[in-house]
């Protein structure tokens, strides 16, 4: 492999090592982790209940808090990284916003009026959407876990397209960090 090859192929820990070479960009970093991180730990219980409460907490599965940790680690690497991108002046990845706002609202869709809402959008009589909205709700919240594990997905695809633009546009290479 060559040199090139190489670096494509690291392209995260590069675009990673550079981020984070700032203190502002670390900082970010971990004040959007832990915001996001709490946020879901007391939302994903929620969901069933149709509102945020804070005692939902106790009912935390061991999955949710550890898609909760991960999602909100992997949300917090995005932010920073389109941060870095956009002051770096690197190519625009659209499809990463996308995927990130499409990672977010994915687990919304179990138990949250968004269902319902959208099926009265639709123009659906009250005896329609009392029959189909249960049923998708119940589809979303069954397979949750296969959800959980896209929203990871989509997200990990996030990083790796924005540390391509980032190492691409700004020659970000091993041993070199641009402020």
């Amino acid at each position: 492999m060559t040199a090139s090859q190489l670096d494509r192929l690291h392209c995260e820990r590069f675009a990673v090592e550079a981020t984070f070479a700032g203190r502002a960009y670390i900082a970010l970093f971990l004040s959007l982790s832990i915001s996001i991180s709490a946020l879901y730990l007391f939302l994903l219980p929620s969901l069933p209940l149709g509102a945020l409460v804070p005692y939902a907490i106790r009912f935390i599965t061991p999955v949710q808090a550890a898609f909760a940790l991960v999602f909100g680690v992997l949300l917090s690497l995005v932010v920073t990284l389109n941060v870095y991108a956009f002051r770096m002046r690197a190519s625009s990845v659209k499809g990463v916003t996308a995927g990130s706002i499409i990672a977010s609202l994915v687990n919304g869709l179990c138990c949250t009026p968004l269902i319902p809402s959208l099926i009265a959008m639709t123009g659906a009589s009250t005896p329609v959407l009392y029959e189909i909205s249960p049923r998708l709700q119940a589809f979303f919240e069954l397979n949750s876990q296969y959800f959980y594990a896209l929203s990871v997905a989509l997200l990990l695809i996030s990083v790796h397209y924005l540390s391509r633009s980032i190492t691409a546009c700004c020659g970000v290479r091993k041993g070199e960090t641009s402020q």
